[in-house]
């Protein structure tokens, strides 16, 4: 009986140290790049604010694709408690002081809306934080209908004024769309 249970406890440690390790039976993993987990393709654009017109703002937007349309994820600290406005822009460039080099406001015209009606007026708390969320049917990550390679820029105030070189406007944050990446 000693023997039958010796035997067991070893056949049972044999079994668990296998189970640890790293040698794997059955046909290798073909060689090449490791497959993209859907978490990774389904990340969408994401937008790091600057503060500009001599704001304090930061923050992120990130735009990521759900169906016909996208979500539109804001977050933004250091926001005076008023009302904002959040507008896309045609050019992904955030380097002029007022915002100029970021281009017209933009919208998809699978949207149907103008670019200033895109998101809805929006409040700060008291806490000087925003965070919200929004569903526009029409806007993408990517492609023609895509924030990628576009820029946003957030207003002080319920009214968007074009932006024009050297004159002051409510621009008092941009950052400009760039792939989303994982943080594992």
């Amino acid at each position: 009986m000693t023997g039958r249970r010796a035997a067991a406890f070893a056949l049972a440690g044999a079994v668990l140290a296998a189970g640890c390790s790293n040698i794997h039976f059955g046909s290798p993993t073909p060689p090449g790049p490791e497959p993209k987990s859907p978490k990774a393709e389904n990340m969408g654009q994401v937008a790091v604010l600057r503060p500009i017109g001599g704001s304090a703002i930061s923050g992120k937007i990130r735009v990521i694709d759900r169906g016909d349309g996208a979500s539109v994820l804001v977050s933004v600290i250091n926001f005076p408690a008023r009302a904002y406005r959040l507008v896309f822009h045609e050019r992904g460039n955030c380097t002029s002081p007022n915002g100029f080099s970021a281009g017209a406001p933009w919208a998809p015209a699978a949207s149907g809306k103008r670019a200033e009606d895109l998101l809805p007026v929006q409040y700060a708390n008291a806490e000087s934080v925003v965070e919200a969320e929004f569903r526009v049917r029409g806007l993408h990550a990517m492609g023609p209908d895509g924030v990628a390679g576009r820029s946003v820029m957030l207003y002080a105030g319920t009214v968007v004024t074009v932006p024009r070189p050297d004159v002051p406007n409510e621009a008092i944050a941009c950052g400009v769309f760039e792939t989303a990446s994982s943080i594992f």
